[in-house]
């Protein structure tokens, strides 16, 4: 059907051989040109594609799913079984350790290697077409199924994003990789060129920069973080978070009390501390937003509760939430298990944040004619 073209059109195979590389891509023909069209025409992405490939778009949009509800709902727990478990495809993802081994001549040598690539976009046109209310300006489709039905396919569909973030193309490829090129010999123009570093990353960061930092408080602010949050690969260049950090930072700070933004953002800056030196990012500015907030986090109270009247007793804080429509992207069940979730990655950027800065100083003072003066008398 058509969505099995849409989706079969997302995902090719890429496989490193000696002499070049071999590209199995799992689909026809029409639905690569589909998935191309796909790409190139996403709308939000691309400025310069003109009326007609907007109106393609909106046309691809709007065509129903060619399998039924049920149908739908058993593939997508199929694809999950296998994207969920780690291990089986981390050789295959970008998160795959390259082990450069050289020959006696010094060049890079490397076994047959076998990539896993899906098009992120792809995705997000699937996830358009699933919940298309999450552009503000669309409204939902007629019911075709119950209502804890669509909501077990839209998670499901959320699940598998988050998954497959591993296997966005990032740039990344093992020693000694070749393209395919037109005539199967190593000269000539390469039919699948490898894109620059982070690729994803920043095609992603384009699409959201402009809602995240100008549109805040607004739909449009709350979707792009959600999109940032389920499409956005970890694994980037240091200086591709050294770039964005600050811009995140700037962005979060726009917008304050809303627990679920929040959140998201923790989750970013988490992912991105496996790949920022410490000594590369001055992670002060990041510890000293987290503590401010801390005490709305925690509830702590800021006014009087003796029964000295004298006191005024300050009103608890109010508090923004997401659309409610949108909650259901980024809730991860009990409300219980959202609060465990905020406090995990609340305690891993503080320990992160602060440990960093208090090696450094005792380094830097481990002279003890350098150190300070920690005397009763000076306590």
């Amino acid at each position: 059907g058509n969505d099995a073209n849409h989706e079969e059109g997302s995902m090719s195979m890429l496989k490193t051989l000696p002499d070049g590389t071999r590209v199995i891509n799992m689909g026809t023909d029409n639905a690569n040109e589909e998935l191309t069209n796909s790409i190139h025409n996403i709308g939000v992405t691309d400025g310069a594609t003109g009326i007609e490939a907007q109106l393609r778009l909106e046309e691809d949009l709007s065509r129903p799913f060619a399998l039924p509800s049920p149908a739908r709902e058993s593939l997508l727990s199929v694809a999950l079984l296998l994207m969920t478990k780690k291990a089986p495809l981390r050789s295959v993802s970008n998160t795959a350790l390259y082990a450069s081994t050289s020959g006696g001549n010094g060049n890079a040598e490397d076994s047959n290697r076998w990539l896993f690539i899906l098009h992120w976009r792809a995705l997000l046109r699937m996830l358009l077409r699933t919940a298309p209310y999450l552009d503000e300006h669309k409204a939902g489709t007629p019911p075709m199924s119950s209502s804890s039905r669509q909501s077990g396919v839209l998670k499901r569909t959320v699940t598998l994003i988050r998954s497959s973030r591993r296997f966005f193309d990032q740039g990344v490829r093992p020693p000694g990789w070749k393209a395919v090129l037109d005539n199967g010999s190593s000269d000539g123009e390469s039919v699948f060129p490898v894109p620059q570093k982070d690729s994803t990353a920043r095609a992603l960061w384009d699409v959201t920069r402009n809602d995240l930092l100008y549109h805040t408080h607004s739909n449009s602010c709350f979707r792009a973080l959600i999109m940032l949050y389920l499409f956005h690969p970890s694994r980037c260049s240091s200086e591709f978070y050294l770039e964005v950090m600050p811009q995140w930072l700037e962005s979060w700070s726009n917008v304050d009390r809303c627990p679920e933004f929040d959140f998201l953002w923790m989750v970013m800056f988490c992912r991105a501390r496996k790949y920022v030196s410490p000594e590369e990012y001055d992670w002060g500015s990041l510890r000293r937003y987290l503590l401010t907030q801390c005490g709305y986090w925690l509830q702590i109270p800021v006014g009087g509760v003796s029964a000295d009247k004298s006191f005024p007793r300050a009103a608890p804080p109010g508090k923004r939430s997401f659309p409610s429509r949108l909650k259901a992207f980024v809730g991860s069940g009990s409300k219980y298990e959202e609060g465990i979730d905020f406090v995990s990655k609340v305690t891993k950027l503080l320990v992160f944040c602060a440990g960093p800065h208090t090696t450094k100083l005792l380094s830097e003072n481990s002279d003890p004619d350098k150190m300070p003066d920690v005397s009763s008398d000076n306590i």
